[in-house]
């Protein structure tokens, strides 16, 4: 029995029916948001928290919007007490300290009333588009990428608060998107009070106390026995390095992890590199939530997140570090810096928990876009391109798959039908899968033509150019990534003025790839050749695999020929 007198099925039940209410506001959000990125791209996260402020469950969302998510309630409990908080109030911020990294995530939070009393928060975490502020990637304060909110009343008693809805609008270039898109996260927000108070009446709760407490308490518990399992006490250290900015000096992130003999970890980035005078600094809240992300992956992936997850997870980020930036630093390619944490983490354990690593990824591309319709109006959308998924331990990776973020692929129609844009061709590109036992997943090609005669500004944000991504175990790096423009290399994170006819064309790295790839085998060697996805060049080079004329196969590391079997026979015939 828990402390609270619930037996482990009952806490299960109920904690699975908050996650399920939670999905359903996601869902919500998918069909009623406005902009491509929300409702497409997926990238946005619901979650709900006991009334002082600890989460305690949320929807399967982006990962980046979810463990740094106890800062915003935190800062609305600070600020307004419970004194100044009231049924039918809705609280906005888009803070980078408090919430997701970069002033395009917007935070909505809805305070849980029940019988009177205050019970909980709903919030959604959600990143849009636009948020006015300058087009150039050369921002050098906060202060030029856009509007910033501090935690402020969007709705007061269930009433808007017009002077805050006034001044969002007077400051983005397309107001009634991002108003659509908030108004759909109100809506997701009330659906969340309606479920939470069947939910407290279906199992005679006053508030969500008892069920809060049971999750946290056992949540924290199997983390704590889950880090003393699997890493052994000690530092485990690493050092990666990342694409710099309009340069192809690399930044490096340095991680020293330690587990203690409590089953806390201590993960300091001390010795990462200083914050740089350009927008790929993070903030201390985006950084925590990779950290806790990453130690989640290895250690308790099965649990859902809460506030018992992340307690044992200690972080020390160095301030005036790109993992730690002071304000007023610029922070809107945060993701470029920020989603390498999870490899650096996972590069630190990979000899004491190999079996749960995933090497290197090609990460995604975010593209900014920025101009005017037929019509004169303003339009604003972020497309997202998906790079390849490093190998696992037992299998290969997969090909253009976000990770670590969990965003969507923007879908082809969807973008030719919000942006003045053709895409003239989108495939994988050969050899970008890291060798490896497991092959790492292929990075991709992307054309995209202008097709307006009024010009479209774009941010290219393509996050791995100038290095590779790493294999592990002895697997080969995956391949480069690029920008081009009338024939032209463009630098990984660019501004771009497209006209008619111009065409933007983007590579995408591919993941690294785990363990020799002598040892891969033959077949599976050959059925890749066959898709096209290894040259017959790399099989010979990388593979030991020499593919003749005369349908014979030269396995190189053997020093001997093998005779085809009837499977390696059929591949044959197609390479």
């Amino acid at each position: 029995m828990g402390r609270n007198g619930m037996n482990a099925v009952d806490i299960e039940i109920q904690w699975q029916r908050l996650i399920s209410f939670l999905s359903e506001a996601a869902l919500t959000i998918v069909k009623t948001s406005f902009s491509k990125i929300v409702s497409e791209g997926g990238d946005f996260g619901c979650l709900l928290y006991d009334r002082e402020g600890r989460m305690i469950a949320q929807d399967t969302g982006v990962s980046s919007k979810l463990a740094p998510s106890p800062r915003t309630v935190t800062a609305i409990l600070q600020r307004f007490g419970t004194d100044d908080i009231s049924e039918g109030d809705v609280f906005i911020t888009n803070d980078p300290w408090l919430c997701c990294g970069h002033l395009y995530d917007i935070s909505v939070i809805k305070p849980l009333f029940h019988h009177g009393r205050l019970v909980g928060f709903a919030e959604t975490m959600a990143h849009v588009p636009d948020i006015g502020g300058s087009l150039s990637s050369d921002a050098r304060e906060v202060f030029e990428e856009g509007l910033s909110l501090p935690v402020v009343h969007l709705l007061r008693g269930g009433h808007d608060v017009p002077e805050v809805w006034a001044l969002i609008r007077a400051n983005v270039r397309v107001p009634d998107q991002l108003e659509g898109d908030i108004r759909a996260f109100i809506a997701a927000l009330y659906l969340d009070q309606r479920r939470v108070t069947a939910f407290l009446e279906d199992n005679g709760l006053e508030d969500l106390q008892p069920i809060a407490d049971e999750i946290i308490t056992r949540s924290e518990a199997a983390m704590r026995a889950g880090l003393l399992a699997t890493i052994p006490a000690g530092k485990h250290r690493n050092t990666i390095l990342l694409d710099g900015v309009e340069t192809d000096e690399p930044l490096s992130v340095s991680v020293s992890i330690e587990r203690h003999e409590d089953g806390s970890v201590t993960v300091d980035y001390d010795g990462t590199g200083p914050q740089s005078a350009v927008g790929i600094n993070c903030t201390e809240a985006y950084t925590e939530a990779w950290t806790a992300y990453a130690i989640r992956c290895i250690v308790a992936p099965h649990i859902p997140y809460n506030a018992g997850l992340l307690s044992p997870v200690r972080l020390k980020a160095p301030s005036g570090t790109f993992l730690n930036a002071r304000h007023p630093a610029p922070v809107r390619m945060k993701s470029s810096t920020g989603n390498f944490i999870p490899a650096a983490i996972f590069g630190a354990l990979a000899e004491v928990a190999p079996d749960r690593m995933i090497a290197e990824s090609g990460i995604k591309c975010v593209i900014r876009c920025f101009g005017t319709d037929a019509q004169g109006r303003n339009i604003a959308e972020t497309p997202h391109f998906m790079g390849g998924l490093g190998a696992r331990s037992s299998k290969d990776g997969v090909s253009c798959m976000s990770f670590p973020a969990a965003g969507a692929e923007t879908p082809v129609e969807m973008l030719e039908n919000s942006l003045p844009l053709t895409v003239t061709h989108k495939s994988l590109i050969s050899d970008s899968g890291g060798a490896g036992r497991y092959r790492g997943g292929l990075g991709q090609s992307i054309g995209l033509r202008c097709e307006s005669d009024r010009p479209l500004s774009v941010l290219v944000q393509n996050i791995k150019v100038h290095t590779l991504a790493a294999g592990y175990a002895g697997g080969g790096a995956g391949g480069q990534g690029y920008n081009r423009l009338g024939g032209r290399t463009l630098p990984g994170k660019t501004q771009v003025r497209l006209s008619l006819g111009d065409e933007l064309e983007i590579g995408l790295s591919g993941g690294g790839g785990m363990s020799d790839p002598h040892r891969r085998p033959l077949a599976e060697v050959l059925a890749d050749v066959a898709e096209g996805w290894v040259s017959r060049e790399a099989a010979a080079t990388q593979y030991g695999v020499a593919l003749h004329p005369d349908g014979t196969v030269d396995e190189v590391e053997t020093l001997r020929l093998r005779e085809p079997t009837a499977a390696s026979a059929a591949l044959l015939e197609r390479v």
